[in-house]
C-alpha cells in the first residue's frame, strides 16, 4: 500500500520515503493511544495521524493520503462506517467499535476493502491478521514475534489492558450517575484485570 497508494496529495511533513500513513478517527482519547500504540507494535516504520472527528478526518483526507484508516463506529459528527464502506481507492480501511457489529462485519468482509474488530480484540496479532491481507492480498501473515527458544518473555495482555481502561473511562464518564455499589464492582473487575497481567518482576 505504501508504494502503491494512488493519491497525489502530500506526504505529512513527519513521513519518510516508504512509511505507512495511518489515519486514526476516534473521539476517545485512551482509545487513540491504544490503537496507535498497537499500530506502531505492528508497522514500526509508520506515521500516525489522529482524529477525534469525522469532519476533521474527511478534511484531511480530501488533500492528504493515507494507507490505513481505523475508525470507530461511533463519532461525535457520525458514523465512523463511512470510512470502511467507502475507503479512499487504495486504502485499507479497519472499523472499530465496543459493541458487536456482526451484520456490518460481514458486510465488510463480504465487500473485500475493509474489516470490522471489536476494541476488545484489539493487539498486534490481530491487527496485522486484519490489515496485512487488505494491503496486500498475496501476503502470508507471519508471527510478529516468531518464537526463539527457552522460556518466554513475559508480556502484557493488550486486550485486557483494552479493557481495563475502557473500565475506567467508563466509571470517569459516567461520575456521579452511577451509585457507589455499582462503581465499586467495576473497579473490583479493573483490580482482577491488573492482578491477572503478566508483567516482568523488577531483578
Amino acid at each position: 500500500m505504501t508504494n502503491t497508494a494512488l493519491s497525489p496529495a502530500p506526504r505529512p511533513d513527519t513521513a519518510s520515503e516508504g512509511a505507512l500513513i495511518c489515519v486514526v478517527v476516534d473521539d476517545s482519547m485512551i482509545d487513540r493511544y491504544l490503537i496507535c500504540h498497537t499500530l506502531k507494535a505492528v508497522f514500526d516504520d509508520s506515521v500516525t495521524l489522529e482524529f477525534a472527528t469525522a469532519a476533521e478526518a474527511r478534511s484531511y483526507l480530501e488533500r492528504g493520503e493515507a494507507d490505513i484508516i481505523l475508525a470507530d463506529r461511533i463519532l461525535p459528527d457520525g458514523d465512523g462506517a463511512e470510512f470502511a464502506l467507502a475507503p479512499p481507492e487504495g486504502t485499507a480501511a479497519l472499523l472499530l467499535s465496543g459493541v458487536e457489529c456482526n451484520e456490518l462485519a460481514a458486510r465488510l468482509e463480504r465487500d473485500g476493502r475493509a474489516r470490522f474488530l471489536h476494541k476488545d480484540d484489539l493487539n498486534a496479532e490481530t491487527l496485522s491478521a486484519l490489515l496485512v491481507p487488505l494491503m496486500h492480498p498475496a501476503a502470508e501473515v507471519v508471527p510478529l514475534r516468531p518464537a526463539t527458544g527457552g522460556a518466554p518473555e513475559p508480556v502484557l495482555a493488550p486486550s485486557q489492558i483494552t479493557r481495563g481502561l475502557r473500565l475506567l473511562r467508563t466509571i470517569r464518564s459516567n461520575r456521579g450517575k452511577t451509585g457507589g455499589e455499582e462503581v465499586a464492582e467495576l473497579l473490583s473487575e479493573v483490580e482482577g484485570i491488573l492482578v491477572s497481567l503478566k508483567v516482568p518482576r523488577d531483578t
